[in-house]
């Protein structure tokens, strides 16, 4: 049996499994060793079998293996909506603080007092796992804690990155590949020499990994690497050392995969230097941002570099724009350009753009805005299936956004008259989309300071009640519960009670707590328990209590880790106690790591709990990597969803 490697966290992989289960040729997403793997970019495996993880039966066909499916989308998108890191730090009163925030207040919350200290992490939890990985041999346990102390390491970064440095050079492949990406994740400065030396192939890079040459993969880990260190840095300097080394490696690289250049280039839009200044002639791309996109925009227009790199390209830049007012018109313009009637691009391309510009435009009367959104209607008409349907998301995020100029809410109607008229007219294929899109619009301008539209909240409610199937309901459910809080609960737990799918029951219970419905906790725990063998319901269940605040389901999960014996289901019990969030739940946790009567995999994914519980960010480590990412040609380093060797295959 191939081992289970890197059981750091959910696979996207095993995410996108229980959403659209079924791949073209009727398999479904399994790890190496033929199980649907959680954990990392190469999943557990179970042996010759699926491990109970292979999502809901019902309503799966209509969307299997069909990447223009509207759960593809979500599961690479979803946590910047769902903030549920943020839910559980500010936990103790984020009831309010949601209920406020579909008011359009969002004033300060109070902490939860069940997450665990700074103190007590630094004192006690880094200490064990720290011990335990200078004596651990299994592979499986090993990437566990190389991931958890990379999640909460930065309290004793030095410590933890030498431990993680001396792991590099490990035969296991899988083992140096999640030790280099858990340097960049670690984000300490004095990793990036490290980090440097694996990108470029140097000889204290080979002598890192012990081989004669480093491994093209292992240097692509080490560009993603870089980006995450480069984007939590506060230095400056340390910012312009990573964007030298990944534009120099970028131009340098001349392997025959694309994998070290499509790192390289989503990595430089991790890391936006400063602002000022206009790109100058011959300047490098460290001398400020504008040089930067000067940089990536030059590389874009290479027609000597492959295109399967060069898509990459336009969401790299909308990132790197940001919301600078100053260079926002000149991306929006580059992408615009793609767009063009007469310019030739490939879908690919097409696709790109589209969801750059769902980053870089917005709703206001700036000529360069008007002129965006008027290729993205174009492309909703005239593009591909998957142009199309990404087209609704890019309509929707640009006119929920005020932008600086006027002529918001004519913007606004429009958009929602558009979007209103394609739900009531769409295909079961693209209604879905339709939903989530009006969700996102109105989420988008509660958070300018807006006020969501009644008739958007009636038109998903009788979307529910029209076109009750698992493919659509569980999307409007998901539209509903982005914006309209209290006044979507009714709806949400008369779904939850008549639905017998459990597809469509995972999708209202996150609903249910983006919403912060507070009359779901009591059925969502009940739902917890009942579904101890069903690991995907469990799991999308425990991230819906998550966000209301509930922890009282974490006893249970304990006990049922504890008992658990198929690796889907602890996998699923593991996270699950991560989305919970609650730190009373660690020295249970910890006792089983090191329990050595145990299986390694229970070991494993009793880490794998504790470092999410510990994990103090506000978004999941890889939420910028997988947002609008392009992941319909994606290299195997970035998202492999038939092997889980990517580093979107760690969510």
């Amino acid at each position: 049996m191939k081992c289970c490697v890197r059981v750091v966290a959910v696979s996207l992989a095993w995410l996108v499994a229980s959403l659209v289960p079924a791949l073209p040729h009727g398999g479904t997403y399994r790890g190496p060793g033929g199980g649907i793997g959680p954990g990392g970019p190469a999943g557990p495996s179970t042996p010759g079998g699926s491990g109970g993880g292979g999502g809901p039966a019902t309503g799966a066909s209509d969307a299997a293996g069909d990447l223009t499916a509207w759960q593809q989308w979500w599961a690479l998108n979803r946590d910047g909506y769902l903030e549920l890191r943020a839910a559980l730090i500010e936990g103790g009163d984020s009831l309010s603080r949601s209920d406020a925030f579909f008011l359009g207040n969002h004033g300060p919350t109070t902490p939860d007092p069940n997450r665990p200290t700074p103190e007590f992490v630094r004192d006690h939890v880094v200490p064990v796992l720290l011990g335990m990985l200078a004596k651990e041999s299994s592979p499986d346990v090993v990437t566990a804690l190389i991931f958890a102390l990379a999640r909460i390491g930065e309290l004793q970064s030095h410590d933890v990155a030498t431990a993680l440095a001396a792991r590099i050079g490990s035969a296991n492949q899988e083992i140096s590949e999640t030790a280099v990406l858990g340097l960049g994740l670690l984000a300490d400065p004095k990793s990036s020499a490290d980090l440097v030396a694996l990108l470029t192939d140097s000889p204290a890079g080979r002598k890192l990994t012990g081989r004669d040459d480093v491994p093209t993969r292992t240097r692509a880990f080490a560009a993603y690497g870089l980006g995450l260190l480069g984007r939590n840095a506060t230095n400056a300097d340390v910012r312009r050392f990573v964007v030298h080394h990944l534009s120099s490696a970028l131009d340098a690289d001349v392997s025959a995969s694309y994998d070290v250049r499509v790192a390289c280039i989503v990595s430089l839009g991790l890391v936006p230097l400063e602002p000022f200044a206009s790109p100058r002639k011959d300047a490098p791309p460290t001398a400020s941002r504008a040089d930067q996109i000067a940089f990536l925009t030059g590389y874009l227009g290479d027609a000597r570099q492959p295109e399967s790199v060069r898509i990459f390209v336009p969401v790299a830049l909308a990132r790197l724009a940001g919301e600078d007012s100053a260079l926002r018109p000149e991306v929006t313009s580059t992408c615009c350009n793609i767009l063009s009637s007469g310019v030739a691009a490939s879908p690919a391309m097409h696709q790109s753009a589209i969801m750059a510009l769902g980053i870089s435009a917005d709703g206001d009367d700036d000529p360069i805005d008007i002129r965006a959104r008027n290729l993205l209607r174009h492309e909703r008409t005239q593009g591909d299936r998957l142009a199309r349907r990404l087209a609704l998301i890019s309509i929707a995020r640009s006119a929920g956004r005020c932008g600086v100029g006027t002529g918001w809410q004519p913007v606004l109607d429009e958009a929602r008259a558009f979007l209103g008229a394609e739900l009531a007219r769409g295909t079961t294929p693209e209604r879905p989309w339709v939903g989530l899109a009006l969700g996102i619009l109105e989420r988008g301008v509660l958070q300018s300071g807006g006020t969501a539209s009644t008739l958007t909240r009636t038109e998903l409610i009788a979307a529910i009640s029209d076109y009750p199937s698992p493919v659509e309901a569980g999307a409007y459910a998901l539209g509903l519960g982005l914006f309209a809080g209290q006044n979507a609960g009714k709806m949400l737990l008369d779904l939850l009670e008549v639905t017998h799918d459990d597809q469509v029951r995972s999708q209202v219970a996150v609903a249910l707590g983006l919403a912060r419905i507070r009359a779901g906790i009591e059925p969502l725990r009940k739902l917890a328990i009942d579904a101890r063998y069903q690991p995907n319901l469990l799991r999308e269940t425990s991230i819906g209590l998550g966000l209301l605040g509930d922890k009282a389901i974490s006893p249970v999960l304990v006990d049922m880790l504890h008992d658990a014996v198929g690796l889907s289901a602890q996998a699923a019990i593991a996270t699950a106690l991560g989305y919970v969030g609650d730190g009373r739940a660690i020295d249970p946790l910890i006792a089983m790591a090191l329990d050595p009567s145990r299986s390694k995999g229970c070991q494993a994914f009793a880490v794998v709990a504790v470092g999410l519980i510990c994990d103090r960010r506000l978004l999941p480590w890889n939420t910028m990597i997988a947002a609008d990412v392009n992941y319909w040609l994606p290299p195997s380093t970035l998202l492999d969803p038939l092997a889980s060797t990517g580093v979107l295959d760690i969510l």
